[in-house]
């Protein structure tokens, strides 16, 4: 009986201890381009199960006569993603992190127009 009672413990607590810190997968979107709701270029799929998670990067590009116009997205997955927003000269990037849902990169039509924060 006591055999049994181990047996059932070890059974219980073993899948605990032998997955502790595997957490889920997350599924991304991959474009190279995406531009008015289409992929343009290097469409596919990631998937990150560990780190950070999907990424989105929106490209703006300033103007004199328009100011800060958006240009294109890219979509991908990153290990080392964090949410901001950066300028380089003429180009500034939006950048968006987010995991845990699949597909949570996915372009929602955000960033046709930029305003200063």
């Amino acid at each position: 009986m006591d055999k049994f009672l181990l047996l059932l413990l070890l059974l219980a607590v073993f899948p605990f201890v032998f997955f502790q810190g595997v957490g889920p997968t997350t599924l991304c979107m991959v474009c190279e381009n995406f531009k008015r709701g289409h992929c343009l270029r290097g469409k596919s799929n990631c998937t990150m199960e560990q780190g950070p998670g999907c990424r989105t990067r929106d490209f703006f590009i300033f103007t004199d006569r328009d100011g800060w116009r958006y240009n294109h997205t890219q979509l991908d997955c990153s290990n080392n993603c964090q949410s901001m927003n950066y300028h380089l000269g003429t180009l500034r990037i939006s950048i968006f992190c987010c995991k845990g849902q699949d597909f949570c990169n996915k372009y929602q039509g955000k960033g046709l127009e930029w305003k200063p924060y």
